[in-house]
């Protein structure tokens, strides 16, 4: 495992997590719905139709392309920017997450942090709603 990113392996939950996030990133670039092969995916087929759109134009640039960018050292990454990020994305949808977390028992974990940080940053920011 890469120890540029964390000091020791993800737990299962995000192990877990990540396998989803790369299936639907994968799905996405083949521009193809979930169906009956991953049922418990299918809630992630609006993502895929709403981005298709944006992800051809994407390849149709990318296989246009007639010049290409100097390549620099690789940056590290912010990993405070990147976890804000990730709540950010949880945050927005946390009705779905709330709904699956149901039926997926390794959801409620990611619920239930996603609920303490939005608590912490109302509190920090001032926020009384």
């Amino acid at each position: 495992f890469d120890l540029l990113f964390t000091p020791e392996p993800p737990s299962e939950t995000a192990t877990r997590t990540l396998t989803i996030v790369t299936k639907a990133i994968q799905n996405l670039a083949n521009l193809i719905e979930f169906g009956a092969k991953e049922p418990y995916m299918e809630a992630l087929n609006p993502f895929i139709v709403l981005n298709k759109g944006r992800m051809i134009r994407f390849l149709d640039e990318l296989s246009n392309m007639t010049e290409w960018p100097e390549i620099g050292p690789p940056t590290s990454s912010d990993l405070s920017r990147d976890l804000a990020a990730l709540h950010q994305i949880c945050f927005a949808h946390i009705k779905d997450i709330h709904r699956l977390s149901t039926s997926k028992p390794h959801l409620k974990k990611l619920l239930a942090v996603t609920k303490t940080l939005t608590q912490r940053q109302k509190q920090y920011i001032g926020d009384t709603s």
